[in-house]
């Protein structure tokens, strides 16, 4: 059956059909400002779940919430994406200089095209080495007109790989890495003092979370079909393995980016990170009422005394 439109006025009748204390005019009125700012969908769809409850069926809240505790979280929701977006932005910018300044080194500033210099014994070499090429031709000629790109492409007749870096995303150059030859990916990671398979693991796992925090999608949620692979990390915080195969968390989840921050972030960074996360949820726990700091964490995956274990690691 198609969605008919509702005012705010009919938005806010439908809410409080459904429990949802709206029930002074100071309710009203906030509750009114927040879907004429937000959109009903991004909102009430995308945050009720934990305030829903089970055992009554038609999405029925739980007596006592209220629109200002359900824009709580969605505002704790954007502020984590804020902190983690800054961060992984520190990450991308290290990566891309590092991979600008190894790959020319060996095999010159206009040679990121040539399908030789890359790991063609690699499982599906063939078909990810042209996908990437192809890529970077496809964001080089779109982008002809730019006057960085246009000078180089004028003067030299090739754009240089540290020039090319400014319009790649995280996704892109993280393909780029996958399909170095093993000994440069390798020059690469064991600058983190990690594997090249693991370093590998971080870049996707945290372009993934990227495009979340830069398309507003809900992150304290997140979940990914393809895990982070296994850190010594998950050894050292005794994870337990409830299939005898998987760590319990840390592996698809938000904890499991945060663990990935560990190894490719300094020190003073991510114990900066760790303190803009503790003082954020400082921030949203007076504004609980029927959920608890304890029903965020289990969505984000994170253990309940997640700080002194991530410290733990430092």
């Amino acid at each position: 059956m198609d969605k008919t439109f509702k005012t705010h006025d009919e938005l806010i009748s439908l809410l409080i059909s459904r429990n949802l204390d709206i029930s002074t005019p100071e309710h009203k009125s906030f509750a009114k400002k927040v879907l004429q700012h937000e959109g009903y969908y991004n909102l009430i769809n995308g945050y009720s779940k934990l305030f829903l409850a089970s055992t009554v069926p038609d999405d029925q809240y739980k007596t006592g919430c209220t629109m200002e505790e359900i824009f709580a979280l969605y505002d704790f929701d954007r502020k984590l994406r804020n902190i983690m977006f800054k961060y992984i932005l520190s990450v991308e910018t290290n990566i891309k200089s590092l991979i600008a300044y190894h790959f020319p080194k060996k095999y010159g500033h206009d040679n990121y095209m040539l399908y030789n210099n890359f790991d063609t014994q690699k499982r599906d070499a063939d078909q990810n080495i042209t996908a990437v090429i192809a890529d970077f031709q496809k964001q080089i000629a779109s982008r002809a007109k730019d006057p960085s790109i246009s000078h180089y492409l004028k003067k030299y007749g090739y754009v240089p790989l540290w020039v090319l870096n400014n319009i790649l995303t995280l996704g892109q150059i993280s393909k780029f890495y996958s399909i170095l030859k093993q000994p440069d990916r390798q020059q690469i990671s064991k600058v983190f003092s990690i594997l090249d398979n693991q370093l590998e693991s971080i870049l996707f796992y945290l372009s993934s979370i990227r495009n979340f925090c830069a398309h507003g999608n809900r992150l304290y949620c997140f979940r990914t079909k393809r895990p982070l692979v296994d850190f010594d990390a998950h050894d050292k915080l005794n994870i337990s393995k409830s299939d005898g195969k998987e760590y319990d968390y840390g592996k698809r989840d938000l904890f499991a980016c945060m663990l990935a921050l560990k190894y490719v972030l300094s020190k003073s960074e991510y114990m900066k990170l760790i303190k803009e996360i503790f003082r954020l949820f400082s921030q949203t726990r007076t504004k609980l009422s029927v959920i608890t700091e304890e029903n965020i964490l289990k969505e984000m995956g994170f253990p309940l005394d997640w700080r002194v274990q991530l410290l733990s690691l430092l």
